[in-house]
């Protein structure tokens, strides 16, 4: 079951992700990702599936019914494997995209900012309410 956090403390957390990753060489990679039901009466089922289904090591937060997640030690491949789950456990109505560390970006900044634009560019979705000011 992951770690559910505040949205508040989102960034912070993925700056931790990659202070551990750059002091400890531990997780050498994490994703982060966005998650939003195509319709809103799915909210409650997908946060509770993916509370359900992710590792004690994933870390989750919501925000105006969209999920975050960073998942340590997920690459691109085990990235993949999870969107297939979720797009075929809920017959593709889920918005999902997923970004990684170091590949997508090397600081907090670089990897919201790949998860912005492609959000933006796969679904129209503008993220930058959320984190920039």
């Amino acid at each position: 079951m992951a770690v559910e956090i505040d949205f508040k403390d989102f960034l912070k957390i993925v700056d931790l992700q990659i202070s551990f990753s750059k002091r400890f060489k531990c997780p050498k990679v994490f994703a982060v990702a966005f998650l939003r039901p195509e319709r809103e009466e799915l909210f409650s089922s997908l946060e509770k599936v993916i509370q359900e289904v992710l590792r004690e090591t994933d870390i989750l937060t919501s925000v105006d019914g969209s999920i975050f997640l960073i998942l340590p030690e997920t690459d691109k491949k085990g990235a993949e494997f999870i969107s297939r789950a979720i797009y075929d456990f809920f017959k593709g109505e889920v918005v999902e995209v997923y970004v990684d560390f170091p590949e997508d970006g090397e600081t907090t900044e670089e990897l919201i900012k790949s998860l912005e634009e492609r959000t933006k560019n796969k679904f129209g979705y503008f993220l930058e309410k959320y984190f920039r000011k």
